[in-house]
């Protein structure tokens, strides 16, 4: 009978020790991301002056090559004044269609409000800030936010974060050279 009430009692202690230890209040491990997505518009302009369009199209097409690998993942809206710059944004649009960027990020638009003919490339990159994580104290896991430097990389590298935020999910698929 002793024996019986000693392990009752045992175990009446230590499943409340139990029940009191799950209670405590505890963060947990990782929290909702704390991110500014921010726009930046990138414009580059080649002016059509005194109808020298070769001069202009090796100046555009060098541009177009020296950042190729952001063009054909952010695409460019192109827009154009003056029957010679339509002619070289179509040239141009074609380029990158081709050089792989998907269709639906190069769009074509004429543009009236320039004075001179003219022809620009815009691409805006989405640039996520993220805020400052806190040191690591060893022996306190569970400190208020862990796996901060991680969550921070991964919104970093994203390519198109904005789609992420804006809860659209899209794959683009850029065609293999076929070598």
């Amino acid at each position: 009978m002793i024996g019986t009430k000693r392990y009752l009692v045992t175990f009446v202690l230590s499943t409340s020790f139990l029940f009191a230890c799950s209670s405590l209040p505890h963060r947990t491990a990782v929290q909702g991301g704390d991110v500014t997505v921010t726009p930046v518009t990138y414009t580059y302009a080649v002016s059509l002056k005194n109808k020298k369009s070769k001069l202009a199209k090796k100046e555009l097409f060098t541009y177009l090559k020296n950042n190729k690998d952001d063009l054909l993942v952010y695409g460019a809206e192109i827009s154009w004044k003056g029957h010679s710059a339509k002619r070289l944004a179509m040239e141009a649009s074609r380029w990158l269609i081709s050089a792989g960027t998907p269709r639906e990020l190069v769009t074509l638009q004429s543009d009236s409000s320039q004075a001179v003919d003219i022809i620009s490339l815009s691409t805006t990159i989405y640039q996520v800030q993220t805020h400052t994580c806190n040191e690591r104290v060893i022996g306190k896991y569970h400190s208020g936010d862990d796996g901060c430097y991680s969550d921070n990389l991964r919104w970093q590298s994203m390519l198109h974060p904005d789609r992420k935020l804006a809860g659209q999910n899209r794959t683009t698929v850029l065609p293999q050279d076929s070598q």
